[in-house]
């Protein structure tokens, strides 16, 4: 039976060999408790830096695009604050009548331009924050996975060495019928049992 993983153990399996992985797969150790040591194999190591790597994309892109947004909602509040005021002095050049009236059209529109600009800036943030945690989550299953893989194939090792404990009292029984049926079916002259014979 293939295993991907080799734990060595400082006792309680003595005599037993676990296959380890073909020395075409790399492996690295990790320590897994008190006297053992568990040898995780390549693809696993390979798929959590995929879900790290995978996670770090995610939050740097998140973190991009909302740098992005911020940065187009200032210039685009910059861009209505210059018109308003340009809009006002063209107003306050014409009559003194129109001047209040301009200026506060000017204010509305400065205010709802930020609210806007503060408004996209908060979704943006937003949709980071849902980014991030979305990309944590990932990196959470697939490190969860690869503990449950561990923790199955931690069994089969379990079962494999009660299987090899359980062969081996078999085959010597096994064994010790088979001679001792020789010795009912061919008795010999000489005493087994005799260092000298």
């Amino acid at each position: 039976m293939n295993t991907d993983t080799e734990v060595m153990f400082s006792g309680g399996l003595d005599g037993v060999i676990v296959p380890a992985m073909p020395p075409t797969q790399r492996t690295t150790s990790m320590p897994a408790g008190a006297g053992e040591t568990l040898v995780l194999p390549d693809g696993a190591l390979q798929l959590l830096a995929l879900a790290q790597r995978t996670a770090d994309d995610h939050i740097a892109a998140v973190n991009r695009h909302a740098h992005q947004v911020r940065a187009e909602a200032q210039a685009l509040a910059e861009q209505i604050h210059r018109d308003a005021h340009a809009y006002a002095d063209e107003a306050r050049a014409e009559t003194d009548r129109m001047l209040a009236q301009t200026r506060a059209e000017s204010d509305r529109m400065l205010t709802a331009a930020r609210a806007e600009a503060e408004r996209i800036v908060a979704e943006g943030n937003d949709h980071a924050d849902q980014m991030k945690a979305q990309a944590e989550q990932r990196y959470q299953d697939a490190v969860g996975g690869l503990a449950k893989q561990r923790e199955a194939l931690q069994k089969q090792i379990e079962a494999l060495a009660s299987f090899d404990n359980d062969y081996r009292q078999r085959i010597t029984v096994f064994l010790q019928s088979q001679l001792r049926a020789l010795w009912a079916e061919e008795p010999r002259a000489v005493d087994p049992l005799d260092p000298a014979a």
